[in-house]
């Protein structure tokens, strides 16, 4: 498992962090995750009662989604 910031314990092969690890690293609220998953903007995992995210894979996912607001404004 990983602490709340997505760093990789040894064994582990992705930094995974749960919605509040996500919201202090992206500076944003434990909501505004809620939000991005429910637009499906990001994708979580369901273990146990709490939901684990790829701290990877949602970097990749934002920075596209930014990359795709940013194509848009200019059209």
């Amino acid at each position: 498992m990983t602490d709340l910031f997505g760093k990789i314990e040894p064994g582990m092969t992705h930094a995974t962090a749960d919605k509040r690890g996500l919201a202090e690293r992206y500076m944003v609220g434990v909501r505004t995750i809620e939000a991005w998953q429910s637009a499906e903007i990001i994708h979580g995992t369901r273990q146990g009662k709490r939901i684990i995210f790829d701290v990877g894979d949602c970097d990749r996912r934002l920075l596209q989604f930014g990359n795709q607001k940013e194509t848009y404004a200019n059209n």
